[in-house]
């Protein structure tokens, strides 16, 4: 042993054999139980993917990069996600975006006024509430904390050009520019009756950026003219619209392994108008939710907290072993010509492969996911803490959640003799499996069963 030790020879065995067994072991993080091999792309999205549009010591805004891949951009290639951040007592200025806007209280509490129609409404919202804001209205915001930050979660809507949106402040100087300073002296001059070294003086001075710190005072004032339902003087709140409290509802399943919450048409007719559901999915540590696939709706998951992982069919990203074709092996490495391809494929009568491949990624807080309808999906919350994952649907119209597992499984509800011609073994095996688990929607998850079976 000791010679070995000394030999230059046995230096190099050695270390080959740490790289090797590392190599290993990380192979088996990343592929899970039972070495199934599995990627994230192009459904899963993490912190890299996103862009600073602003960022200071009083709050940051970020927006999700496109989704511009083949897979994705007709379910959801027009829409953006994007996180606010504001500090204790943070100011935002007034703008407007060319998108329809779904905001989410992550955290924190806040005042949110909209100016539109000639009017205004000011909106006290708090952790939870969800929040629909029209394209075009100027919106102004405060954190009405003193020592707690202001987190949103947003899904914007373009209506101008597809997948793109942008933010227009009305009011600022070097940054933000205020868009009226393109305007030439005569309009200006014109449209507010005034000198332009007036009205330079006022819609041009504001030189601290975005986000600014307001006082107390500013805050305790700002927060004097806001309600639940919203409020601009008198009468009636324009539109109806008012901040929808998720976490306020009974959720739609519970149990011991996690809590559903959820927010369609039927409740806000803003998300009914844009086609759009919201959920919320707080899975227990240890826990998972039962496999599942959505029938019309397009969901686009954001982790708010915990980690895990998730794991997907796609027939998209499948490989038949043996009957691929080049130009399908060709498409699976990325192929822009996938629907020109695949019309040949079937103008020349060849079978079309019946595969499916595993898509599977680590989740943690910040990810991005996108499930398609139809794509049977599930997610699995880590052993530390539990998983928020929240999602929203988009073409939520007629949509209906169909669970593949538990005690609400949609398989269960086959006749007998569907079950003798589907399956390829016993009537008695095939009800003992489909019927083993007593759980609905919400279970225990694979690391939990290994612990309770030693």
């Amino acid at each position: 042993m000791g010679t070995m030790a000394r030999s230059p020879l046995g230096l190099v065995l050695l270390l080959s054999l740490c790289s090797a067994t590392a190599l290993a072991s990380y192979s088996y993080v990343e592929s899970g139980e039972g070495g199934r091999s599995g990627s994230g792309r192009p459904y899963h999205f993490g912190e890299e993917s996103f862009r600073h549009w602003s960022q200071s010591r009083q709050g940051r805004f970020r927006v999700l990069g496109r989704f511009t891949h083949e897979l994705l951009e007709d379910a959801v290639g027009n829409y953006r996600v994007a996180e606010l951040e504001a500090a204790p007592r943070a100011f935002l200025q007034p703008s407007h975006y060319d998108a329809d806007e779904v905001m989410f209280v992550k955290e924190g509490e806040g005042v949110v006024v909209l100016l539109a129609r000639g009017k205004r409404e000011s909106f006290c919202v708090k952790e939870g509430d969800v929040l629909v804001i029209p394209a075009g209205a100027v919106v102004y915001s405060a954190n009405t904390q003193q020592n707690k930050w202001f987190r949103v979660v947003m899904l914007l809507n373009p209506v101008s050009t597809k997948g793109r949106f942008e933010e227009f402040f009305p009011i600022g100087g070097e940054s933000p520019e205020s868009f009226f300073s393109v305007f030439s002296d005569d309009v200006l001059q014109a449209a507010f009756n005034t000198r332009r070294e007036e009205w330079e003086q006022v819609f041009e001075k504001q030189s601290k950026g975005e986000i600014t710190t307001a006082s107390e005072q500013q805050i305790r004032e700002l927060s004097k003219s806001c309600s639940r339902s919203g409020r601009h003087g008198s009468g009636e709140s324009i539109w109806d619209i008012k901040p929808s409290s998720l976490t306020g509802k009974k959720p739609s399943h519970s149990n011991n392994h996690g809590r559903h919450y959820e927010i369609t048409g039927e409740d806000c007719p803003q998300l009914r108008t844009l086609d759009i559901e919201v959920g919320l999915a707080n899975i227990s540590r240890g826990s998972m939710m039962a496999p599942s696939y959505s029938t019309h709706a397009n969901k686009v998951a954001i982790v708010l907290e915990g980690n895990g992982y998730f794991e997907m069919a796609c027939p998209h990203l499948s490989s038949s072993s043996g009957r691929s074709s080049p130009r399908r092996r060709e498409r699976e490495h990325g192929s822009r010509e996938w629907g020109r391809e695949e019309e040949e494929e079937e103008r020349e009568g060849e079978q079309k492969s019946r595969g499916y491949k595993q898509v599977r990624s680590r989740i943690k807080e910040g990810s991005v996911i996108v499930i398609p309808a139809g794509h049977p999906v599930t997610l699995v919350a880590g052993d530390d803490k539990n998983l928020a994952v929240l999602c929203f649907g988009v073409n939520a119209q007629n949509d209906e959640k169909v669970f593949l597992a538990g005690s609400n499984s949609l398989l269960r509800q086959m006749d007998e003799q569907a079950k003798a011609l589907a399956f390829g073994a016993e009537e008695e095996k095939v009800d003992r499996v489909i019927g083993a688990q007593s759980d609905a929607v919400f279970l225990r998850g694979p690391s939990s069963r290994r612990v309770a079976s030693e």
